[in-house]
């Protein structure tokens, strides 16, 4: 692979014979001292040529391709779903992404000198998506901890600027967050806003949900509705406020509230719950469709608490504690060539087989 060809590369007009090559180098030489030494080359080339404010917007881009590839590598700490062979997808994809990490940053440095304010919107906004059958964990630019549950995202900005730290969630998350008096940090939802100064809590605000649970672990919160920052509730510690979104009125308890927590430890944890309710756990948790065949169904309650149990597991549990059964369906394949979430029905024991 020759510098040329590089160059090439990064301006978008080598031909369809150089970019072949510059895949085969990507693949398999360019971790070599003497293709290290070439990018670093085309690096020096390129660097010193951008005038300040495409450098402080080349700078911004850096940091948030670096957090990204951060928070890559460590949610596949908290994939659910264990396979030996993902842990080798994984990695292959990291050092790829970490080779691509140069031509990328050249490639938008170079841009950078054609237009100068074509990277200069929403280079803050940023997002995590733990999709459904996993969870994960990573940390804020201020320093603040965060866990994000099955299904769920957190939009934020790169750095905090301004009077707040503020993120939007949709789903489910726990927080630990830095303590700054000055500065509150502000969990946004569509209906609530939690703000804490330097505390621990959960906020569960799944867009299927009709209701937000906050549960607060330590320090203090504040509630309010968003549209006319009506304060509803302060918290105190083992408190869970489930604000009804239909209703627009709340609850309190204070009593069994670390079973909303449970699940960044990897429990699954139920206390005298409706099977509605269970269902929609399991969906997310299992990356499963759950249809239930009777509205009887929901009304049944049921208390226990898994780790590492598979879906059929948790299901022969459940209805041994009640009149319920269950039939499992395999994926079906689409015809785009991908398969349909394996599918779960349940309905009560005398109507339904098993």
């Amino acid at each position: 692979m020759t510098k040329d060809i590089f160059i090439k590369y990064l301006k978008g007009i080598c031909t369809e014979t150089e970019f072949q090559q510059f895949l085969m180098w990507i693949r398999d030489d360019s971790l070599t001292a003497s293709d290290r030494k070439l990018m670093k080359d085309v690096w020096e080339e390129f660097e010193p040529q951008a005038e300040p404010l495409a450098r402080i917007k080349y700078f911004q881009m850096l940091d948030k391709i670096h957090h990204q590839i951060n928070i890559n590598e460590n949610s596949s700490q908290f994939v659910i779903q264990k396979a030996s062979d993902r842990n080798s997808i994984l990695s292959i994809l990291t050092r790829a992404a970490a080779i691509l990490l140069l031509p990328v940053l050249l490639l938008l440095l170079y841009t950078n000198f054609l237009n100068r304010d074509r990277y200069a919107d929403n280079l803050n906004d940023l997002e995590v998506i733990a999709p459904a059958g996993s969870r994960m964990q990573f940390e804020l630019g201020d320093g603040t901890k965060v866990w994000l549950n099955h299904g769920s995202k957190l939009e934020y900005p790169l750095r905090f600027e301004g009077e707040t730290r503020k993120v939007f969630l949709t789903g489910e998350a726990y927080f630990e967050v830095v303590h700054n008096a000055k500065i509150p940090f502000i969990v946004g939802t569509n209906y609530l806003e939690v703000k804490a100064t330097g505390t621990a809590f959960n906020v569960s605000a799944y867009a299927d949900d009709n209701y937000i649970a906050t549960t607060l672990v330590e320090g203090k919160i504040v509630l309010s509705e968003n549209e006319t920052n009506h304060q509803i509730k302060i918290l105190s510690p083992d408190e869970c406020l489930n604000f009804n979104i239909q209703k627009n009125c709340y609850t309190l308890e204070s009593e069994n509230t670390k079973k909303n927590i449970a699940w960044k430890d990897g429990f699954l944890v139920f206390k005298n719950e409706s099977v509605g309710t269970i269902v929609k756990k399991l969906s997310r948790w299992y990356n499963v469709e759950v249809e239930i065949n009777d509205e009887k169904v929901k009304e049944f309650t049921f208390t226990a608490t898994f780790m590492d149990e598979t879906l059929s597991q948790v299901l022969d549990l459940m209805i041994l504690a009640t009149p319920l059964s269950y039939q499992i369906s395999l994926p079906k394949k689409l015809p785009d060539g991908s398969f349909s979430k394996q599918k779960v029905l349940i309905g009560l024991k005398h109507l339904l087989k098993k």
